[in-house]
């Protein structure tokens, strides 16, 4: 037996997962594809959640909302979490927990972003509805156009490029083994015990983790499960260092839109728009048309921001789902095999996925479920 747990994926959820194991002392082997942090857990804008996607919820409805409240409440556990991150791995990951605001410009916005409080209440989330005069003093920086807005205190903002490999390197220290550029080519069961053959050879395990991101399904599929995971081709935009103007994480209630500055000064602008994909090569491509619009509705909510110089485009895939809710247990039909996959907004949901998981691996009690 080589080790007892391999993680397959070397983003967010599994090099916080290999971190949370190895703490309880689990010889833990880490394989990842290429490099640590180079798919979406990197390429992501860097947002903390802590709401309903408002886009989705409009598509979707208030039946949906209800079902996708555990998940915000995983979320909400996530952020907990995300609190604590800083000092647990000793090293500054520019995490600001500085509030959220769903800002709308008419009567019907308002309605819709009060609908979604009411349900999110539900499942304990607490948000405060500002009206115009209020915003006026709370965020100067909104439009005059802007009418209200629902505030939400726990949502914030970290850098993508510094957490994984954070989380990775601390992992090391307590002597995970991480091996890059080990694409998975097949896994095996006998018996008891799991055969996963990569590029850099064959590891044998006592349980497997699938945090593939994009790949859980593929993976997946090499041992008969299901795959509900797809990928999803978006982009997002930074901006030049500007003086400090945003101090929250900022959403539209009309248009899809994420909108934070940096601790550095640089503006990200997102909220899911797409890119395009080269259909020879199969790489992603920088759609311009999602840049002309999503830089308009950025400065359409944030007019100051016209004079920023735009510095940099660039595309990413997501893992998705169609309900939107997290895969995150032990198969039932393979006992010892593992699936983490929290769709669209996995780097809010990184850090309670890998703790879910450990404690399943670790048959600690309130999260045993199969899936």
């Amino acid at each position: 037996m080589d080790t007892d747990v391999i993680i397959i994926g070397g983003g967010i959820c599994g090099c916080a997962l290999a971190y949370f194991l190895a703490l309880d002392g689990v010889e833990v082997t880490l394989l990842e594809r290429s490099g640590l942090n180079s798919a979406s857990s990197g390429a992501n804008s860097g947002s903390l959640h802590g709401q309903i996607p408002h886009e989705t919820f409009l598509d979707k409805g208030e039946e949906w909302a209800h079902t996708f409240g555990p998940t915000l409440s995983l979320m909400h556990e996530s952020i907990q979490l995300w609190k604590k991150i800083e000092e647990s791995l000793e090293t500054d990951l520019e995490i600001s927990l500085c509030g959220g605001l769903l800002v709308a410009k008419n009567e019907k916005e308002i309605k819709a972003i009060h609908a979604k409080a009411a349900i999110e209440k539900k499942f304990g989330i607490h948000s405060e509805y500002l009206d115009k005069s209020q915003l006026r003093k709370f965020a100067p920086y909104l439009s005059e156009d802007t009418i209200g807005a629902m505030y939400y205190p726990e949502e914030g903002k970290a850098n993508p490029l510094l957490v994984t490999p954070a989380f990775a390197s601390k992992s090391e220290i307590l002597g995970v083994q991480i091996i890059r550029q080990a694409e998975v080519k097949g896994i095996s069961v006998k018996r008891k015990e799991f055969q996963v053959d990569t590029t850099k050879g064959s590891f044998t395990c006592n349980r497997v983790v699938n945090c593939a991101g994009t790949d859980v399904g593929s993976i997946n599929a090499m041992v008969g499960l299901e795959n509900k995971v797809f990928a999803v081709p978006i982009q997002s935009n930074i901006t030049e260092p500007i003086e400090q103007l945003i101090d929250h994480l900022i959403y539209s209630a009309g248009e899809r839109l994420t909108l934070k500055q940096t601790l550095h000064g640089s503006c990200v602008i997102g909220g899911g728009w797409p890119s395009l994909i080269d259909k020879i090569s199969g790489r992603l491509l920088i759609c311009f048309e999602s840049v002309i619009r999503n830089l308009n509705v950025a400065t359409d909510v944030v007019p100051s921001l016209e004079s920023a110089q735009l510095v940099r485009t660039w595309p990413a895939w997501v893992n998705a789902t169609d309900d939107w809710i997290p895969i995150l247990g032990e198969a039932y039909s393979i006992s010892g095999f593992f699936v983490c996959a929290f769709p669209w907004m996995g780097f809010t949901g990184g850090p309670i996925s890998a703790r879910i998981l450990a404690d399943m691996i670790l048959s600690r009690p309130g999260h045993t479920k199969k899936i």
